[in-house]
């Protein structure tokens, strides 16, 4: 575990740029209790995963590689700036604001229980890729949804040029 004030510690970000940003020593806090959970977590699946812990005084990063075929990989870097990063299931998501500190640890365990989508969105009349996007059904109900374009920008059509190709991840336990 990194201890409050080892890492993270000297911000210079200012508030006054960024208003929706914690206060230094509530993100700190906040931030030390999540990565608590989320070690416990690690620490109860690495019967079933290669975990990596590793941090430095710029973030703290979780690292899971699944020993199970079809199970979903993920990196998550939680970041001093009050940003992270996530790469699941082979897509990588940068400089997302880290808005609910308890999005995380329901963030491993949905990914740990299978609950992860991998959506192509594929124009129906040439077959390519327009969208690929994440799904990751959340135990609260809600899903958080990581989307990258690889077609045209515009507005996502609903209609029936578009297919779906979906890949639904395994457990880790079985």
């Amino acid at each position: 575990m990194v201890a409050p004030g080892q890492a993270f510690s000297g911000s210079t970000l200012e508030r006054s740029k960024y208003p929706n940003m914690y206060p230094d020593d509530v993100y700190r806090k906040n931030l030390s209790d999540t990565i608590t959970a989320l070690e416990a977590w690690a620490h109860e699946y690495r019967d079933v995963a290669e975990i990596e812990t590793p941090a430095t005084a710029a973030y703290w990063k979780l690292s899971v590689l699944p020993h199970v075929a079809g199970a979903c990989p993920f990196e998550l870097l939680l970041r001093a700036d009050q940003k992270f990063n996530a790469a699941i299931g082979g897509e990588v998501y940068e400089d997302k604001p880290i808005d609910k500190f308890e999005f995380f640890p329901m963030l491993a365990r949905a990914v740990a229980t299978g609950n992860v989508e991998h959506i192509e969105v594929l124009n129906a009349l040439t077959g390519a890729i327009d969208a690929i996007e994440t799904r990751v059904t959340l135990e609260d109900g809600w899903a958080w949804i990581g989307e990258r374009r690889t077609g045209p920008r515009g507005a996502r059509r609903t209609d029936s040029t578009q297919e779906l190709r979906t890949k639904h991840f395994l457990p880790y336990r079985r």
